[in-house]
Order: structure tokens, then C-alpha cells, then sequence
């Protein structure tokens, strides 16, 4: 018999696919990565420096305003005019400086005494110092100074050239008919050939906009060659005194106010007699190093440093701004960043509240009982810093045992050897580093020598302080005192 088919509807029961172990096991590792990421590029990133021994090169370079005793000459007549003393030469009042030749005879013997003037070695070699001088020191920026180059180069062929000429001067003078004239000096000094306006510039004249040098106008009067009467025509400087002014950034401010202070001196009598101060410098024009007095002008809340030269004012006469080094003794201890400097706030307490119990130090602090009967118990503190008035102590430094704060703004404290009593209160910051050689932040004072905008140099050996290899926060502003860092 043939088995009947079922012909009614199947039942479809649909594959289920087994947990996928490895998608799971991958899929917490993205998120863990992505988490990771995030909290990479929204956390603060904390470094560590380890602390070495060596000195700071300071960039203590400065641009000042060359003053002089200098007196400016006009024409007398007009005409043209030939220059006979070489510019940054001391002449007296018999030394010819220039002439003029009104109708211009003279002009023509000139032009043909040039023709025929040939360059002698001494001559070149003044004239390929100029240009070397001029190539050392070209800056794309100061276009002007091509202008400059151009009119020193010019000046000192005419100043050979009419130098040339001293010897026809005479007979040229007694065979003119009165339109040719010789002029000396007006004094003894060095003779110069520009004007700048600052001729006759004082410290009571003083201001800031001095030492714009856009503003900055300088007028080279020997490439005049027709003066009309009262044009000036040279200038004397009449004494080997001089001044350089420059401002001052607070740095350097502080540096020479505390050098000036320290030439104070105070006589059996009582009196104060302030001794003059010396700085070293070195001018950038020819690396040559001088040792000047220094005194500080305060104008319109602005320091400026006034150096005070009694020699070499020959040497940069033809010069109204000069570059200049101030070189500062070369201070040697641990150098560290800028960046891991901070502040920490401190109870100052005075000295005579200092306890030393064995090799402990700390203070007496009075205290209550529980029926407010009062005793005295010894603390032993952190001293982080001494002088001779107070000493200073954290005001968060725990007790290890308790973890009770172990001195409290309103404490009372008492004198070891007297009955004087002293209520906490009184807060100073102190500069300091944290220091991380135990995994965690630990505030360290430390007394800077010296810094620039990078580096600082601090006192090796104080008391709570760091020590060569030591290893400190590199950015101090993202860490907190005892933060664990690994």
C-alpha cells in the first residue's frame, strides 16, 4: 500500500548564527582604543626634566643714542664747497675744513686735477675696508643704508681728491680775484660732516620716540656740492665726554638697579655716598669691549640705563645709534626651565618660635582637651625656607600617622624659652619646582640666580632644594602638590 503524502504547510525554523567570539573580543578593543585616543588629546600631558649643572649665555643686546658735546658751523658765503679735513680727524682753529669758490673757477681746476689723481695703496685700502664694513652688516631691510654707503664712498674719494689739492690752495687764493675763500675751524675737536637734529639732545629732553629708527633723518653734508649762506656745512664735537642712552626691559632694570645699590656706603657719620657703578660692554661695530659708568633716568615711567664714557668717543663719532652687549658675570649652578617654575603659598612664623627637639625641628602649638584644659605639644614641621626674622612652613603638611593638618591658620604657638605666645596667620609665596624622583609631586624651593626667556639658573646646595639628576615637572602649571604622576 502506498505510503499517503502530508500535504500541509511546513514549519520553516530559520539557522541561527553561534556568538562570534573574535568580533566581540575586537569591538572592545576599538572602543578601548577610541577611549585612549580621546582622553590623549583632552588630558594634560605631564614631563619630566632632570635637572642638570651649567650657566646661562644671556641676550642682553641693546641699541642706544649716542650724545655729544657738538656744535653745528654755516656757510659764510655761497658758492661751491670743497672739504680739506677728513671726517673723524681732530683739527684746531688754524686746520682748513673747507672752501668756497663763488663763481666756480675752482670747479674747473678741481676737475681737472682729478682727472689725472691715481688711488695710492693706502687709499684702497680705506676705501675696501668701507665696503666690507658695509657687506657685514647689510640687511635687506634698511635699504636706506645702501644711500649711506653710496655717500661715505663718494665723501672719502672728494676727501682724497681735495687732500690732493691742499697745495695749489694758495696760489690759487692769490691769483682769484676775492670769490675764492679758505675757512678753519671754529675750534678745537673732531671735525664731522652730517647732521641728525640730536646735536643738541639732553637726558632733560628725553623721550621714546628717540629711538624710532623710521623717524630716524640723517642728513651726509658733504654731498652738497653748492652751499648757499648759513647752510650748515660740518660740526664739532669739543669734548672726549660722552653718553649713550638706552631703555631698559625689567630685567636688566632690576640687574642694574640692585649693582648700583650695592656701591652705597655709609661713613662713621651716618653718611650715605653712592660710589660709581662700572659695567662691561661690548659694541657690536667692532667687537670692542669698554667698561663705562652706568646710572638709571626714569622719563614717563620708562627706565633707561645711561652710560657715562670718559674715551674712545673718536672711534664711533661718525655713529648716532650703536648695538651694543652689556656682558654680565657669567653665573654658574643648576638650570632648568622657565616652564617649571611655580609658587606656593606658606605660614611665615617668626624665628623665635623655632623648636628643635633631637634632630627634629618644629614648633610648640598649644592645645585643648576635651574638658578645654590647655597643654603644650611639640610638631615637628618641614622647614622649607630660614632668614634671620622667620622661617616658613606648609600649612597643608600632614601628620603620617593621623592625616590631621599639623598647623592651622588661628593656631597658637609659644616660645620655647619665654611665655610669648604667636597666632598663626601670616602667608608668603615662595617660588619653587615639584619634584617627581618618588612617582609623585613634592614641592621643592629654589632661589633663582639668573633667567631669560627660556632657561633660569638657581642656587645648588639650599635647604628643601634640588640637587643635580633630580627629575621635576617640565610644565608645573598642570600638576597639583602630591599628584601621583606613575
Amino acid at each position: 500500500m502506498a505510503r499517503q503524502r502530508n500535504k500541509g504547510p511546513r514549519k520553516i525554523v530559520r539557522y541561527r548564527r553561534p556568538l562570534n567570539i573574535g568580533v566581540v573580543f575586537f569591538g572592545f578593543i576599538a572602543v578601548y582604543l577610541v577611549v585612549c585616543v580621546y582622553m590623549f588629546f583632552t588630558s594634560s600631558h605631564i614631563s619630566g626634566y632632570e635637572v642638570l649643572a651649567g650657566s646661562l649665555t644671556s641676550d642682553d643686546h641693546y641699541t642706544g643714542i649716542a650724545l655729544r658735546e657738538e656744535r653745528v658751523f654755516t656757510a659764510e658765503k655761497a658758492g661751491y664747497i670743497n672739504y680739506y679735513a677728513r671726517e673723524g680727524e681732530k683739527v684746531s682753529p688754524s686746520s682748513t675744513v673747507y672752501t668756497v669758490d663763488e663763481n666756480g673757477e675752482m670747479a674747473e681746476l678741481l676737475q681737472e686735477s682729478a682727472e689725472g689723481f691715481h688711488l695710492n695703496e693706502a687709499d684702497y685700502e680705506l676705501l675696501h675696508s668701507q665696503a666690507s664694513a658695509y657687506a657685514a652688516g647689510m640687511n635687506d631691510m634698511e635699504f636706506s643704508r645702501i644711500y649711506d654707503f653710496k655717500y661715505t664712498i663718494n665723501a672719502s674719494v672728494l676727501d682724497m681728491i681735495n687732500q690732493n689739492m691742499a697745495e695749489q690752495l694758495d696760489s690759487a687764493m692769490a691769483e682769484g680775484s676775492g670769490t675764492f675763500s679758505r675757512f678753519s675751524a671754529g675750534g678745537s675737536g673732531i671735525v664731522e660732516y652730517y647732521t641728525d637734529g640730536f646735536e643738541e639732545a639732553s637726558l632733560e629732553g628725553l623721550s621714546q620716540e628717540w629711538f624710532d629708527k623710521e623717524n630716524y633723518e640723517r642728513r651726509n653734508l658733504r654731498t652738497e656740492g653748492l652751499v648757499s649762506s648759513g647752510d650748515p656745512v660740518y660740526k664739532l664735537i669739543t669734548d672726549e665726554t660722552w653718553r649713550v642712552i638706552f631703555p631698559l626691559d625689567e630685567g636688566m632694570e632690576a640687574y642694574l638697579r640692585d649693582k648700583i645699590e650695592k656701591n652705597v656706603r655709609v661713613k662713621e657719620d651716618g653718611q650715605t655716598i653712592q660710589l660709581t657703578t662700572y659695567i662691561e660692554i661690548q659694541f657690536e661695530k667692532d667687537q670692542e669691549r669698554v667698561w663705562p659708568a652706568v646710572t638709571l633716568e626714569y622719563k614717563d615711567g620708562q627706565a633707561y640705563g645711561v652710560l657715562e664714557f670718559v674715551n674712545a668717543m673718536v672711534r664711533y663719532a661718525g655713529d648716532r645709534f650703536l648695538d651694543f652687549e652689556i656682558i654680565r658675570e657669567e653665573l654658574k649652578g643648576l638650570k632648568i626651565p622657565v616652564s617649571t617654575v611655580t609658587t606656593k603659598d606658606f605660614f611665615v612664623i617668626p624665628s623665635a618660635y623655632l623648636t628643635k627637639s633631637g634632630e627634629s625641628s618644629g614648633v610648640m602649638k598649644q592645645v585643648y582637651d576635651e574638658n578645654g584644659q590647655s597643654s603644650v605639644v611639640f610638631v615637628d614641621m618641614t622647614i622649607y625656607y630660614q632668614d634671620e626674622e622667620s622661617f616658613y612652613v606648609d600649612p597643608l603638611e600632614e601628620n603620617f600617622a593621623t592625616s590631621e593638618i599639623k598647623l592651622e591658620t588661628g593656631n597658637t604657638l609659644v616660645a620655647q624659652e619665654s611665655t610669648e605666645t604667636y597666632q598663626v596667620s601670616e602667608r608668603k609665596e615662595l617660588q619653587g619646582v615639584y619634584n617627581i624622583n618618588k612617582g609623585y609631586t613634592v614641592f621643592r624651593r629654589i632661589e633663582i640666580l639668573q633667567e631669560n626667556e627660556e632657561y633660569c639658573i638657581v642656587k645648588e646646595g639650599t635647604s628643601y632644594g634640588l640637587a643635580v639628576y633630580d627629575h621635576i615637572v617640565l610644565n608645573a602649571d598642570a600638576v597639583e602638590e602630591a599628584q601621583v604622576i606613575y
